[in-house]
């Protein structure tokens, strides 16, 4: 990459077969240790004369998550030999993880066979390998089936795949053809499906901080009459939920990151609803990447009135709590074939939005109030 030109931002939308470099002697430089989790970092792969390999760049959207890091001092670098692929920043959050650090898996298809294995530098140094542990089974469970390691030390590799992202953030979500194809052929391809065939992702049983829709528990009654199963995925190691997800044929979530994983290994003849739980078209955004990848018949639905934020906070994030339309939620769902019932879903009343935002503070040790600012550009990703 020329040090004077910008890098620039993949397009995803053509094939980018073969946009694979292949670098010798690279190395790979982690974020430093005992530093904070910061949103943009300094790491990814340098090569031997210093430059900095555009490929190792991962972008969210047209940002960039990752930066040209300084040559490590020698005396700090590790030998690696063998022939090897890098994969990016190792997230231990699941929906970027989902995103983010599956983002050049597509090139596995292609280098299966020629690689001793495929490397990722930690997202931040908080224990890489049990970070590692944790996602190898899912990785796994994708297709990629080669020894994973999480480089928590800069790194000397013999030789060195880079491939481009091919999978992101926002105009990014879609994918390169190259991405779809690979997890099409091999995402969950040995999990049996099993479970109901119709559930609700629920967040209810998620700590209170994490965020959800005010009255989740009177929806998921709502939904249980209409013979959905409440499904709380957390509670599932990575195959159980592949397997839920690969059984249902009507699948209702607020907007969260178990919806990439669905994405991955569902179907074209699945329904899906997406209820907006915050600002920021999120709905709008796991819908398109659900229809890109599997062709599944994807609704988003965005019926908040309001959001609920924590009291010290400026605008809506992943931690606050929407307040929805229940009776327009009711006809949207219906419209779209999710539910069949005929008796509506009545407004909740004042009183109980009370009641329900009081009860989310209790349980996050907070209090929530509602935002009443400008909240059309929001958009915040996590669960």
């Amino acid at each position: 990459m020329n040090e004077n030109a910008s890098p620039v931002v993949p397009d995803l939308t053509d094939s980018i077969a073969g946009r694979i470099e292949l670098v010798e002697n690279a190395i790979v430089v982690p974020p430093p240790k005992n530093d904070a989790n910061r949103s943009v970092q300094n790491s990814g792969v340098l090569a031997a004369d210093g430059r900095f390999v555009e490929n190792s760049i991962t972008w969210r959207g047209r940002a960039q998550v990752t930066r040209a890091p300084a040559m490590p001092d020698p005396q700090s670098v590790v030998e690696m030999s063998g022939n090897y692929m890098f994969l990016g920043p190792l997230f231990g959050h699941f929906g970027h993880f989902l995103v983010e650090s599956i983002c050049r898996i597509w090139a596995y298809g292609e280098l299966r066979g020629k690689i001793d294995g495929a490397v990722w530098v930690p997202k931040f140094q908080n224990r890489p390998e049990h970070v590692l542990n944790v996602y190898t089974p899912f990785l796994n469970a994708l297709g990629v089936d080669c020894p994973l390691y999480n480089l928590s030390d800069p790194t000397r590799i013999e030789r060195l795949y880079v491939p481009q992202q091919g999978f992101g953030m926002f105009q990014m979500i879609e994918g390169a053809p190259e991405f779809r194809e690979f997890v099409r052929a091999n995402a969950g391809k040995n999990i049996v499906p099993k479970g109901a065939k119709k559930i609700y992702v629920s967040r209810s049983a998620l700590p209170a901080i994490r965020g959800s829709i005010l009255g989740e528990t009177l929806l998921e009654s709502y939904l249980q009459d209409e013979g959905y199963e409440v499904f709380h995925p957390q509670k599932y190691n990575h195959a159980d939920q592949i397997a839920a997800y690969k059984a249902a044929t009507h699948i209702i979530a607020v907007d969260c990151s178990p919806l990439h994983l669905l994405a991955l290994v569902g179907n074209a003849d699945q329904k899906v609803g997406i209820i907006a739980r915050r600002a920021g078209d999120l709905d709008q955004i796991f819908a398109q990447q659900l229809r890109a990848f599997q062709g599944s018949d994807a609704h988003p639905f965005n019926y908040l009135r309001r959001n609920w934020i924590e009291e010290h906070a400026n605008r809506p994030s992943r931690t606050s709590w929407g307040e929805i339309a229940f009776d327009s939620l009711y006809e949207g769902l219906r419209a779209a074939g999710l539910i069949e019932g005929t008796k509506a879903w009545p407004a909740l009343t004042e009183a109980q939005i009370t009641e329900f935002a009081t009860k989310a503070g209790e349980g996050a040790k907070t209090t929530f109030r509602p935002y009443e600012g400008d909240t059309a550009a929001i958009v915040e990703e996590g669960d």
